[in-house]
């Protein structure tokens, strides 16, 4: 652990800050996920060895969770880590750290690494836990928060979870089109749970989720539950719970930040960080990705550079120039913040706005904002191609030490 020296202040987007705290209620992180630090960025928490998978850890196994992120800055900082317990629904559970825990409580992060780029120069922290200084002691949900020792403001937090490896669980899709909804795919989850036998009354205690591309702050509590067979229970997702088939992402292929990228039409590596413009996006663009992982794949390594990314818009319909059009993908951590609002340009006529993001392969998606909530098909095309991921989560309501377990998961695919 070493200690702070030459600390830079704390710098806060108030804006930002607001629309995330106080964000729709379909946004795509859980409450309480937020990203409070302007310099912070390239965020990405996944199973060691495994970029791209769900941050899920079994209680009684050996793997570990791997946090990475960066900070854009030269000087160091003493960051402090540290772990809280949660329901399903993402309030607080009852549980003190001492019955969820064990090890310290507090952690901290050393200076990290300092980039070999110095347009930016930032600082690379890194992180693997489970160790010999913190374990769990219970399953469910949990979040994990990340602070600046010195001025004890909050930069980040990012939910994983704990499971029991209990039971198992088979999961299906059954796919269909909606006329009603444009003719959109409809997935909708099907899934048998074998019981535990410590199990007693599963139709009192047991809660089943669904998760779609790792999007947990839209997880749906499985409405149609079938408990007839005393060792297994079906549970599945009614028709007007269904989730979107034909979800889709653009991509955003980074690694070059010049030219030769068939994505950049024009690049400008003398200012700081490289400012970049790539291709207009259309309406109807028929991207037909799939979403690579949570946090996309920013290089991992120390010598890769930042840019200034512009993004445009041209969508097929008029837009009122104070419509509220967002840019949310990977490297924002699918977030609505207002430095990604895009903004319309009566001189080309378009929708623009910047993010800046490092050299990497990313998804992302535009979005509108009405009335509180996100519609995130507006300027999808109605006939793309991609995979959807899905989790399927069984809890079980511990009702002596009242709180959730989180005993089986079921990670699967459905191809369109």
């Amino acid at each position: 652990m070493l200690a702070a020296a030459g600390c830079k202040p704390f710098e806060q987007n108030d804006d930002r800050a607001a629309i995330q705290d106080n964000g729709p209620s379909n946004a795509f992180n859980v409450p309480g996920q937020v990203v409070m630090a302007d310099s912070v960025f390239s965020i990405r928490l996944a199973r060691k060895g495994n970029p791209g998978s769900a941050p899920f850890l079994n209680l009684n196994g050996s793997g570990q969770l791997h946090l990475q992120f960066e900070i854009l800055e030269f000087d160091s900082r003493q960051l402090r880590i540290s772990f809280t317990h949660h329901n399903p629904d993402w309030s607080r559970s009852s549980l003190p750290p001492e019955f969820y825990q064990e090890g310290f409580y507090t952690l901290y992060l050393d200076a990290g690494q300092v980039s070999q780029n110095q347009r930016p120069d930032y600082r690379q922290y890194s992180y693997e836990f489970p160790n010999d200084q913190v374990s769990f002691r219970r399953s469910g949900n949990y979040m994990l928060r990340i602070e600046d020792t010195q001025t004890g403001h909050l930069l980040f937090t990012l939910p994983f979870f704990v499971f029991e490896n209990e039971g198992s669980v088979t999961s299906s899709i059954e796919t269909r089109q909606v006329p009603r909804q444009n003719h959109r795919i409809s997935h909708r989850p099907v899934s048998r749970y074998e019981l535990p036998g410590f199990v007693e009354q599963p139709l009192f205690d047991l809660e089943f989720y669904y998760v779609q591309n790792q999007f947990w702050g839209r997880s749906r509590q499985a409405g149609e539950l079938d408990f007839s067979d005393e060792h297994d229970v079906q549970f599945e997702l009614s028709s007007e719970q269904s989730f979107t088939g034909d979800y889709e992402f653009l991509h955003l292929p980074l690694n070059s930040l010049s030219q030769t990228n068939s994505r950049i039409y024009e690049a400008d590596p003398t200012q700081i960080p490289p400012l970049v413009h790539i291709y207009d996006d259309a309406e109807g663009f028929a991207a037909g990705r799939s979403l690579d992982g949570r946090y996309g794949r920013p290089d991992p390594g120390i010598r890769s550079s930042y840019a200034n990314v512009i993004f445009t818009l041209d969508p097929e319909q008029d837009f009122a120039p104070k419509t509220e059009i967002y840019l949310t993908g990977d490297f924002n951590n699918w977030s609505i913040r207002a430095d990604n609002r895009l903004r319309y340009n009566s001189g080309n006529d378009r929708w623009q706005t910047s993010a800046i993001i490092k050299q990497g392969q990313y998804n992302y998606k535009y979005v509108l904002l009405q009335n509180g909530k996100i519609d995130d098909l507006a300027f999808d095309d109605l006939f793309a191609r991609g995979r959807q991921e899905y989790h399927a989560m069984v809890y079980m309501h511990d009702s002596q030490q009242f709180y959730y377990r989180l005993l089986q998961i079921n990670h699967f695919y459905e191809d369109f």
